[in-house]
């Protein structure tokens, strides 16, 4: 698909799961401690994990970024389920030890370019509001906060809705 830096971009596949959960993991532990609940980021168990990713990449489009043949990240994207008119950024994760070297950023580009290409001129995401470092993230890439908030039950914490044009 996309290479640079040497990291390839591919859509996900069955074989992608294992990595996926535990890139998943780590990101939540490295970057929610202070954010989360420590007892929400404990309980976090990596084989259901890797469950709830083979249900994400068999059902949406998942993109991940390949260093030297292993999955260093990932971004799910498609319609907002909330306003089917724009797109939608679900999650971006690039495993910490990967993290700082662009590939966000690439994913990033890739899923706004994919969701242009799908029709969509706008996509919304969500990001704890206690993460400056992803606000920090999307605001350079021109995202920027709609006002809208939540707290999910499941994480427990507060979060912000940032939207992008994408045209």
């Amino acid at each position: 698909m996309t290479t640079a830096n040497g990291v390839k971009l591919r859509p996900a596949r069955e074989a992608d799961v294992p990595r996926l959960a535990a890139i998943f993991l780590r990101c939540f532990r490295d970057a929610y401690r202070g954010v989360l609940d420590d007892r929400v980021l404990d309980a976090l168990d990596l084989s259901a994990l890797e469950q709830r990713w083979r249900e994400l990449v068999g059902a949406h489009d998942v993109v991940v970024a390949i260093r030297r043949g292993d999955a260093i990240g990932m971004a799910r994207f498609g319609a907002d389920p909330d306003d089917p008119s724009r797109g939608h950024l679900f999650s971006l994760y690039v495993d910490p030890a990967s993290s700082g070297a662009g590939v966000g950023r690439m994913l990033l580009a890739h899923v706004a370019s994919r969701l242009a290409t799908d029709g969509f001129a706008r996509a919304t995401l969500w990001a704890f509001a206690g993460n400056e470092r992803a606000l920090r993230f999307y605001r350079a890439a021109g995202w920027r906060p709609t006002g809208a908030e939540r707290v999910e039950d499941e994480w427990g914490a507060p979060e912000l809705q940032l939207e992008s044009e994408l045209a």
